[in-house]
């Protein structure tokens, strides 16, 4: 029997055995190996990030410089990239990348995080409401963050080529979208899931009519994916995605591979990890994903 004295008072412990004592030492958080978290301040909107990388197999050993794949809402996309990729790099279905997703310090603010970095123009109402909308049209600051800013930190610190991707989902899909168009050439691959094209009365629909009449060349693979569930009264985006896409193909851009899914089943809440896979082995498919 144990005794433990807590001041003036007297706790009796009955003592651990067997399976319950052993389970008791291995109780330990769980990690994912080879991640490492980051922290940089942007000069471009003020913003404190917190940078969560994975490095893939193998990366401590020799000179190879990866690929690098950029990921907004880290906070649940970052593990499930990491998994997916590292699942299908080890059985030989995608390239080695390393991954850097993009979270933010602080207490947590998810509303307010994605209002201002990923909506291109300031909309008084829609998305989560005037509380949160007053806060809009911060993408323009947060795209010079990751040309300016976090791109060359990461091309100083990490072994990456200048092969770059974007991913987003939902309003990250809307900024991913909208940034390929305003940065032709500093993303060389774009996974769009669910992008939220109804912003500003689709006002993306209405930057890529503009963007033709001055551009030819869009050297990217785009993969683009909703889910067939992502409709209520509201909303279409199963119509909005498709009306994009094939304005675009329209346009027949110099460069560009363009794909778009609508998958079965999948919710606005269940589509990422799918779209995600199916992404990465289409705008990976010219490095041997398959």
């Amino acid at each position: 029997m144990m005794l433990l004295r807590l001041g003036a008072a007297a706790i009796i412990v009955a003592p651990l055995r067997g399976l319950d004592a052993q389970a008791a030492v291995d109780r330990r958080p769980v990690t994912l190996p080879n991640t490492e978290v980051r922290t940089l301040h942007a000069v471009a909107n003020g913003v404190h990030y917190e940078l969560y990388v994975s490095l893939p197999p193998g990366y401590g050993a020799g000179n190879v410089r990866y690929p690098v794949m950029y990921l907004l809402d880290a906070d649940y996309s970052f593990a499930i990239a990491r998994n997916i990729t590292e699942h299908l790099t080890e059985r030989n279905h995608l390239p080695p990348v390393v991954l850097v997703a993009i979270a933010y310090g602080g207490p947590p603010a998810y509303r307010a995080n994605r209002t201002r970095d990923y909506t291109p123009t300031r909309v008084a109402d829609g998305g989560y409401g005037p509380e949160y909308q007053r806060l809009s049209g911060g993408a323009p600051a947060f795209l010079r963050f990751i040309r300016d800013e976090l791109i060359p930190f990461i091309e100083r610190e990490y072994r990456v080529s200048g092969d770059r991707a974007l991913v987003g989902h939902s309003y990250g899909g809307l900024f991913v979208t909208w940034a390929m168009m305003q940065e032709p050439t500093l993303f060389r691959r774009v996974i769009a899931v669910s992008p939220s094209l109804w912003y500003d009365d689709h006002l993306l629909l209405r930057l890529e009519q503009e963007l033709a009449t001055r551009v030819r060349s869009l050297p990217m693979r785009v993969y683009a994916g909703v889910g067939i569930r992502e409709v209520n009264a509201q909303r279409n985006m199963i119509t909005d995605l498709r009306r994009f896409t094939e304005q675009v193909r329209e346009h027949r851009y110099d460069g560009l591979d363009l794909q778009m899914h609508v998958l079965d089943e999948e919710t606005h809440n269940s589509v990422f990890p799918i779209a995600l896979t199916k992404g990465l082995r289409w705008v990976y498919r010219d490095l041997g994903a398959r």
